[in-house]
């Protein structure tokens, strides 16, 4: 049922920018909630005694013809026609409505629920013009409240308490509904919002390629881990890897074929390094950088022959290698001793160096930093 009635407000707000939709169905609301309020007058007036009511009956079916016109103005996308047929329909009708059955029944205080949303039904806040429409509400609710005293079909003494309770009801009722879905609205952009700022920093800090980490994540890795290395005195270790003769391998496969290496290669490393405290990045190109927090320079070593070995099993040829028929990498290794006092920056730095001493000698191969590298 809600659903159903949810599908009637949003008509007209498909692709629409969110301030705007956001009027659209509010003014879709109002219209629907106006013309159900009327509903129960309508239904006292034609039972009770129509002989009597027909003028403010019939002028009721006219005002909810006016609300399902204005439903057809946001639908046929004439926002603004809508919302001002709507604010003009709405006071109107209380107005001609008090006139009729007295304002002992209470209708106008359906001015209350009107004026709580009326700086929300405008796509741009004018504190003047809302000042003069509430200042317009406010004359019209005097008005039925002192010349609309004596009713020209007045409710009988025994039901205008009655109908006076429905009207305080009704009132409260649209307020709080117009709040609550509005509500709904707000948090379900506050919602998105935040969603696509997560989103937004995924993809500033994922490499659109391989989907790992990238240099940014990296960057911001190495400084807390930084922290925590002198804090906790604990190793890391940081790796780095360098696929061997790629230039070679995309000048003979292609580059579609040189991405769909380096995806490989991506997963293959994230196949070994399984800890949820490490961290594997592309550094750039076709370079990586694993980042080991708490542990030591042996147990690296370890980590890093098993990288080294498990991208050479992926065998994907390579006709143009200096070192071997397949796809090989080299590793280099540095690690920051517990209470070290070189930077992390220094230790990237240090991994580095150990990579480019690998690739000298030969490459497909693991070395760990030594001074003089």
């Amino acid at each position: 049922m809600y659903a159903s009635i949810k599908k009637l407000w949003l008509r007209g707000t498909l692709g629409r920018p969110p301030r705007l939709a956001r009027q659209i169905a509010l003014t879709n609301q109002i219209a629907l909630f106006g013309a159900v309020a009327t509903l129960p007058y309508q239904l006292f007036y034609l039972f009770y005694d129509m002989a009597l009511y027909w003028p403010v009956f019939s002028l009721n079916m006219l005002f909810m013809a006016g609300y399902l016109a204005a439903l057809g103005f946001n639908w046929g996308q004439r926002h603004t026609y809508s919302r001002n047929l709507v604010l003009i329909n709405a006071c109107t009708q209380i107005l001609v409505v008090t006139y009729f059955i007295g304002a002992a029944a209470g209708v106008h205080l359906f001015y209350y629920a009107i004026g709580s949303v009326l700086s929300l039904i405008f796509i741009r806040y004018r504190a003047g013009m809302l000042a003069l429409l509430l200042g317009v509400l406010v004359v019209l609710f005097l008005v039925c409240q002192f010349a609309f005293a004596e009713a020209a079909t007045p409710v009988p003494e025994p039901l205008v308490h009655w109908m006076f309770a429905v009207s305080v009801v009704g009132a409260m009722t649209l307020s709080g509904s117009f709040s609550y879905l509005f509500r709904k609205e707000i948090d379900h952009a506050e919602d998105q919002l935040i969603q696509s700022n997560r989103d937004l920093e995924k993809l500033s800090s994922t490499d659109k390629l391989t989907g790992l980490a990238n240099r940014r994540s990296l960057d911001r890795f190495l400084n807390r881990e930084w922290s925590r290395s002198h804090q906790d005195q604990l190793p890391t270790s940081i790796l780095m890897c360098d696929v061997d003769c790629f230039k070679s391998y995309n000048d003979h496969y292609g580059h579609q074929a040189g991405d769909e290496c380096l995806q490989a290669i991506a997963q293959a490393l994230t196949d070994v390094v399984r800890r949820p405290t490490d961290l594997v990045t592309r550094y750039g190109g076709e370079e990586f950088a694993i980042v080991l927090p708490m542990t030591p320079e042996t147990d690296a070593g370890v980590i890093a022959e098993r990288l080294r070995a498990r991208v050479e099993s992926l065998a994907i040829p390579h006709a143009r290698s200096e070192v071997a028929p397949v796809v090989t990498i080299s590793v280099g290794l540095s690690t920051l001793a517990p209470a070290g006092e070189q930077p992390m920056e220094q230790v990237l730095a240090q991994a580095d160096s150990a990579l480019y001493r690998a690739k000298r000698e030969g490459r497909n191969q693991v070395r760990q930093y030594r001074d003089g590298d």
